[in-house]
């Protein structure tokens, strides 16, 4: 499997999406970045720690693309160094990377055997030939990169979408900061569920993400706590009234 993406939208991807891997390394799938090859011609990055979700996608160049679709992934460690490395230079306009991918079957006495990818990134458009840089890593294929899919989709389906009070840590909302950073846009932020709740956040047109969050439920003590501190507020803070003739 071998395609050519421009340098600075997969590195954006990288950057963007790494952040919503889980931290524990006992956990191999929640902290990968799933990359699938699809069909439009495009390399979709997705990572989720269960919390957060987050999607960038990256066009391949369709001139040097056998239309060959598969899935590989990478551990935050291995973007990181994709993202280090192949940083562009000043006088870098259009610069592309390309990627090959093979994959060979590893056993394990005792064990399951497991599949192996071989990744080589090169840097193309430079004058005695490009960085490169090999890996290799086991392909952590998510079971449920459907359901982040799907779930993701609707969200964005959706044409009504008022933000009732929500909930949320902040921690959750952090893991999107390198997606405004890297992209330079900022996040559009909407109820991703009829219900009100989780968010669906956009940044440009190139990522998306989902975060889950709680609404603040009318009958419990939470929301008894909102609505006196909202009424606090309102009495506390001066407002000028205007007539209105």
């Amino acid at each position: 499997m071998q395609f050519k993406v421009p340098m600075d939208l997969f590195r954006s991807a990288l950057a963007a999406t790494k952040t919503h891997t889980v931290t524990s390394k006992d956990d191999e799938i929640g902290r990968s970045i799933d990359l699938s090859i699809l069909e439009q011609g495009e390399v979709l990055c997705t990572a989720s720690d269960g919390l957060t979700i987050g999607i960038a996608r990256v066009p391949i160049d369709r001139d040097d693309w056998l239309g060959e679709l598969g899935r590989f992934s990478l551990t935050p460690e291995i973007a990181s160094n994709v993202i280090s490395m192949f940083a562009p230079g000043k006088a870098d306009i259009e610069v592309w990377l390309e990627i090959s991918v093979s994959f060979t079957t590893e056993q394990r006495p005792g064990e399951k055997d497991i599949t192996v990818a071989t990744i080589n990134f090169r840097r193309l458009g430079q004058l005695f030939g490009g960085d490169s840089l090999r890996v290799t890593t086991p392909v952590q294929i998510r079971k449920d990169i459907d359901a982040i899919w799907q779930r993701v989709s609707l969200s964005a389906r959706r044409e009504s979408m008022k933000l009732p009070p929500t909930k949320f840590d902040l921690k959750r909302l952090g893991a999107f900061k390198s997606a405004q950073t890297t992209y330079g846009e900022q996040l559009a932020v909407a109820s991703a569920v009829p219900s009100g709740g989780s968010l669906l956040v956009i940044c440009g047109a190139y990522f998306i993400g989902f975060m889950y969050a709680e609404p603040v439920d009318v009958d419990n003590a939470s929301s008894k706590q909102y609505q006196a501190s909202k009424k606090h507020w309102a009495a506390e803070l001066p407002a000028r009234m205007t007539t209105v003739s």
